[in-house]
């Protein structure tokens, strides 16, 4: 055949008659499309949850930005060693701010992580700027607290005085009591330089059928009887309250930008620290959590198992935790790196502080799931 000879292209077979062509299969790729649909949504939809995680670590017995966390005068410090680490959760989702469905599932599947119904927390119309202005309130109140409760530990004196801090509109209070008050007695209980003036005022109203008070205001002493309104099955006359404490030591805490309470423990130790020859830690790490209250009590927080985490990856060895957050601290993933101690009270925390530094943790209360002592179960 010559170069110039044309070349044969195949032809096209027709089909036979009665025989159809064979169409792309529809199913596969209607499929393939769902499933990056489903992908999207994942990625894309949020979900009414949040997610909580390991946070920073501070020392309380460091510095801050330039500036010591906790500075304490009017009365002779000591130097110390060692850190005594506060811990903190940061928070995803919440108010004003979205969690996607994959974030969630990886969050399922991470150890270190919780998944939480954002209902549990904050109700449907609470802003951002309420969570921010509520955990600035609870750290303030956490550091007076966490001096009172040093202070007692201490045997120093101090007194402390119940405000009325705010009158709810339309309320039994309204016209009755004013911001500033300072409640001296309720239905003839004492409420003055009583730590716990608050719960007594609370308990009170919330069995009586009238409440009779005795305030100072402006230096004036006045007799006040107010009658309860049932609030949503509880009784409540309409007012807030807060403590304000006279300390006989300043206390300066520099912790812009924490928030909540659950640092109060450690506060507490980092003042008892500096107002107590030696260091309490014997030079060794220390990390912890707990709410406390103004006789010392430790109550439990959120984020248990965050914090065990924060606090084994900065390298902490001995860990305080709260009595009714034990079940959670042993169920952390990083629990078992890390020497567990439960805690009911500042004296516990004190007194575990003090064994671990002296390299003696056979008397160390442990932590068992229903939060019950349990030395011989050990972590």
């Amino acid at each position: 055949m010559s170069e110039n000879a044309p070349r044969a292209v195949p032809v096209p077979t027709a089909p036979s008659r009665g025989t159809r062509r064979r169409r792309p299969p529809r199913l596969a790729t209607t499929s393939g499309v769902l499933t990056y649909v489903f992908i999207a949504l994942a990625v894309l939809l949020p979900v009414p949850y949040m997610l909580q995680l390991p946070g920073p670590v501070f020392n309380t017995l460091g510095d801050y930005q330039g500036d010591s966390m906790i500075e304490v005068s009017g009365a002779k410090t000591y130097p110390t060693d060692g850190r005594i680490d506060m811990l903190t959760v940061a928070v995803s989702g919440g108010p004003g701010r979205d969690v996607y469905a994959s974030q969630a599932l990886g969050a399922l599947i991470n150890g270190q992580r919780t998944v939480i119904p954002s209902e549990a927390y904050y109700p449907l119309d609470t802003t951002r700027e309420d969570v921010a202005e509520t955990n600035a309130v609870e750290m303030s109140s956490s550091q007076d607290v966490a001096v009172a409760a040093a202070m007692g530990q201490l045997d120093k004196s101090y007194s402390v005085h119940l405000l009325v801090d705010d009158v709810v509109a339309d309320s039994p209070a309204q016209g009755s009591l004013r911001k500033g008050d300072r409640l001296m007695s309720v239905n003839g209980k004492k409420l003055d330089s009583d730590p716990e003036a608050a719960s007594i005022m609370s308990q009170t109203v919330q069995s009586a059928d009238s409440v009779d008070l005795v305030i100072d205001r402006d230096g004036k002493t006045e007799h006040i009887t107010i009658k309860p309104d049932d609030v949503e099955g509880r009784k409540a006359i309409g007012i807030t309250m807060k403590q304000d404490f006279d300390f006989p030591v300043d206390v300066a805490f520099n912790v812009d930008g924490v928030g909540g309470p659950s640092a109060g423990t450690m506060f507490a130790l980092a003042i008892i620290d500096e107002l107590t020859p030696g260091a309490l830690t014997g030079g060794k790490h220390v990390a912890g959590t707990g709410e406390i209250d103004p006789t010392g009590t430790v109550g439990p927080i959120g984020g248990a198992r965050q914090k065990v985490a924060a606090a084994t990856e900065n390298g902490a060895t001995l860990f305080l935790s709260p009595a009714d957050n034990c079940a959670e601290v042993l169920s952390a993933a990083d629990q078992s790196k890390i020497t567990v101690a439960r805690i009911d009270t500042l004296d516990d925390a004190v007194t575990a502080v003090e064994q671990y530094a002296e390299g003696d943790t056979s008397d160390l209360p442990k932590c068992s799931v229903d939060g019950a002592d349990n030395n011989e179960k050990g972590q």
